[in-house]
C-alpha cells in the first residue's frame, strides 16, 4: 500500500467522517459513509490528485484500502499514458 497516499486519504476521510482513526481494511460505511459524503470525497480526491474516478470505480472503494489502491492504479496508468507524448 502507497504509504503518501494513504496518508492523504485518510486524513480526507478521518476529517470527513469526523473520527480520530480509520482501519485501512474496514468497511467505510462502519464510519458512516454514505453517498452525500462519498461524492465529497471523490471530488476531493479528484482535485488532490489531478486525476478522474469514475462512478465504477468509487463504488469500489470500500475500505480506505481499496482506496488507496484504486487511486495508486489510477496515478500509474496516467503516468504510462504520460510517456508516449514526449
Amino acid at each position: 500500500m502507497n504509504r503518501e497516499i494513504l496518508e492523504v486519504v485518510d486524513e480526507m476521510f478521518r476529517r470527513e467522517l469526523q473520527v480520530p482513526e480509520l482501519d485501512p481494511g474496514a468497511p467505510l460505511v462502519d464510519y458512516g459513509l454514505d453517498s452525500i459524503r462519498s461524492i465529497s470525497l471523490v471530488v476531493e480526491m479528484e482535485a488532490a490528485f489531478d486525476l478522474r474516478i469514475s462512478d465504477e470505480q468509487a463504488a469500489e472503494m470500500r475500505t480506505l484500502h481499496d482506496v488507496v489502491e484504486q487511486i495508486s492504479a489510477l496515478l500509474t496508468v496516467r503516468v504510462g499514458q504520460g510517456d508516449g507524448d514526449a
